[in-house]
């Protein structure tokens, strides 16, 4: 196989992310949509400048041998159906987060990924943002020492400032619905910041948890939860906050978030993400009295282009993208552990979730 020819199913808000990566690779051509609003689906070919096959009956996509791979930005109630349907058609399969709603769900995943003959990933587009790329070359090469504690702090707002994104807000419905989702804001959004974790320092441990509520299901604030990472003296935490008074600057979603990574010869800031609140250099190194800044791309949207960059040429090469169906399961396992922690004021263990 020497070009991909995937097919995007799910033409909601976060195509207008997870896209362009595609239609800009040069050897990948998208020749098919698949939404169950047709209407919707047309417009993302207008929008995209491309003449796919469109399909409202995903069985459909499926057969059709012109397709080699699929790309699933469906709701997370339906991953699990959909992943293994597709594995069975002989796809290559990259999934938005999360992986699944539950532990059992990502086991019948894995069950179907081992029988596989294909290539199958989780699409973890902060793996691939520049500012925490970066942060973890600067980790490597031991620029702050032994790290001992990760932060992670996300605020999340009602208003933005600089907005570039047309959102549905029905997209809202079935995140907000208990019955479909483990979780809110903690579970959906939070599986960004525990790979982020991972990525940078390794698997994460016993958790200890305080889940706010609120009317809102999704808003879950303030929130902490803090760990010890497996095998490493190092601790983490991650905490959420609602600012609804104050706006931020943001081109995509209503949240910010400032990473610290503290170590014994120093500490590193990744000061934006999603968000762009602050008016600091993307990564700054902090060694007692010298400070270093690195500029490098700051864009959200370049994490999204990564992430189809890495699954495009590891399905051409026939090797593994980030993040595999063992990985994505053991960032499942976190927030249902923090849920868990939360409920019962004890600590647990991400890997005793069943």
């Amino acid at each position: 196989m020497d070009r991909l020819r995937l097919g995007i199913v799910g033409c909601g808000n976060i195509c207008q992310l997870n896209a362009p990566g595609y239609l800009e690779h040069p050897r990948c051509d998208v020749v098919a949509l698949c939404d169950t609003d047709w209407a919707r689906a047309e417009l993302r070919a207008r929008q995209w400048s491309i003449t796919p096959r469109i399909y409202k009956d995903y069985a459909e996509l499926l057969a059709d041998p012109r397709v080699d791979a699929v790309e699933l930005l469906t709701p997370t109630y339906l991953h699990a159906e959909q992943i293994i349907a597709a594995l069975a058609a002989g796809k290559h399969v990259s999934c938005q987060k999360p992986l699944a709603v539950s532990v059992a769900e990502a086991e019948r995943i894995a069950a179907a990924v081992a029988k596989a003959r294909t290539i199958f990933r989780v699409t973890e587009n902060f793996l691939y943002y520049p500012p925490i790329v970066k942060a973890k070359e600067l980790l490597e090469a031991g620029a702050i020492g032994e790290p001992s504690l990760v932060r992670i702090h996300t605020t999340r707002a009602r208003d933005i400032v600089g907005a570039t994104l047309a959102l549905d807000p029905e997209a809202l419905v079935w995140r907000r619905d208990p019955g479909r989702n483990p979780g809110g804001a903690l579970y959906d959004d939070g599986v960004h910041k525990y790979a982020t974790a991972m990525y940078w320092i390794g698997e994460i441990g016993e958790i200890s948890a305080i889940v706010g509520r609120s009317a809102d299901f999704l808003q879950e604030t303030p929130s902490v939860a803090h760990f010890r990472f497996k095998d490493r003296e190092c601790l983490g935490i991650i905490d959420y906050t609602y600012a609804p008074e104050m706006p931020i600057r943001s081109r995509y979603y209503k949240a910010d978030e400032f990473f610290e990574i503290h170590g014994s010869r120093g500490i590193l800031w990744v000061t934006r993400c999603t968000g762009e609140m602050l008016d600091l250099p993307p990564v700054v190194l902090i060694k007692g009295t010298e400070t270093t800044s690195f500029q490098v791309p700051t864009d959200w949207r370049t994490g999204f282009d990564g992430a189809a960059r890495d699954f495009v040429d590891g399905v051409l090469e026939g090797r593994q993208p980030a993040q595999d169906v063992v990985t994505a399961t053991k960032v499942l396992q976190v927030p249902l552990a923090i849920y868990e922690a939360s409920r019962t004021r004890r600590p647990v263990a991400p890997d005793t979730m069943k």
